[in-house]
């Protein structure tokens, strides 16, 4: 498999995983709350900052399918998916709130979009 589509299926999974839970009972569970449904609820402007990774995915997976043009470029997008998905575990930590509750609440999408992410990161393909 090429990185081409490596980073091509790597980015729909970033896409796709934005709708999975990322907030659950346990971590493998399938009921939950998704990152689109928390866009959707009440709270704070800064929940906008989810929407980074699915945007960024999107993003590199047309690009990867331009022919590895990317706009903006794949490090710069892989950066802001990587920061929306950290936001989403610093700020309640930052708030205050216990990290390793935090941890144990965390859906399989959170962990499919980090997992994705990172992927991203060790196929980075050079030039």
């Amino acid at each position: 498999m090429n990185k081409k589509m490596l980073t091509m299926i790597l980015g729909a999974l970033l896409v796709a995983a934005f709708f999975l839970p990322f907030y659950s009972a346990s971590p493998f569970s399938m009921s939950g709350i998704s990152g689109f449904d928390v866009i959707q609820g009440p709270g704070k402007a800064d929940k906008y900052v989810l929407l980074l990774s699915p945007v960024a995915g999107l993003l590199l997976l047309i690009g990867a399918a331009n022919n590895g043009n990317y706009i903006p470029s794949r490090g710069i997008l892989i950066f802001l998916a990587l920061a929306g998905l950290l936001y989403l575990v610093l700020r309640p930590v930052i708030d205050g709130f216990d990290i390793g509750k935090l941890i144990q609440m965390l859906g399989i999408g959170y962990w499919l979009s980090l997992l994705s992410v990172l992927g991203l990161v060790l196929v980075n393909p050079k030039k």
